[in-house]
């Protein structure tokens, strides 16, 4: 199986580019999602994550407050350090188990990790060939703006939580410039596609 780690930052087209993947046959694991699963009520990643921010960050349904906590992480280098040493190595593993039964399922497959911080926890090596998804920085302001709902500072605290997009895509083997019309990144994912299988 050829294993792709798809990276960018924050709004940068990551989930654009995963989807016409999958549409070229591509199987997909979503590091967000396990994320998600990860912090479920009672976990132990929960557990840790309530032990070390507290019972203020978890909402009336037992589950994690995500816009507190990110409200917390992003202003604050070193808790966002301590949420990632407990989050990450439980979605690493939860992602190598996955892509073992993928593997055994489709041995010539092609499997893409949706993974925002691939550079930022040096993950690059557990993958065949890294893809970053590219926008320019105001591109990127003004997509979380939009999305999130979010003041320009705020915005910017997010995007500076991560390494640069320059510095990823001087990393990547292969850049997709999101900014472009959806039929030209199709084509152009089909491209690297092909090129791969």
């Amino acid at each position: 199986m050829i294993t792709i780690g798809l990276t960018g930052g924050i709004a940068s087209g990551k989930s654009v580019v995963a989807r016409l993947m999958v549409r070229c046959g591509a199987h997909l694991i979503d590091a967000d999602t396990l994320a998600k699963e990860a912090v479920r009520p009672g976990s132990v990643v929960w557990r840790k994550i309530v032990r070390a921010f507290g019972r203020t960050i978890v909402n009336h349904n037992r589950e994690i407050d995500r816009p507190r906590l990110g409200n917390l992480i992003f202003s604050n280098p070193k808790k966002r350090r301590q949420l990632n040493e407990i989050v990450h190595p439980w979605v690493y593993a939860e992602y190598q188990r996955q892509a073992r039964i993928r593997a055994k399922e489709h041995p010539d497959g092609v499997l893409v990790f949706d993974l925002p911080l691939l550079f930022e926890t040096n993950a690059q090596r557990l993958f065949d060939h890294v893809i970053v998804a590219y926008v320019d920085k105001q591109t990127q302001i003004r997509r979380i703006m939009r999305r999130n709902h979010l003041r320009r500072f705020e915005a910017l605290e997010r995007i500076n939580a991560q390494l640069p997009l320059l510095q990823k895509r001087r990393n990547a083997e292969y850049v997709i410039d999101t900014r472009k019309p959806v039929a030209v990144l199709q084509k152009q994912v089909r491209q690297i596609y092909t090129s791969l299988t």
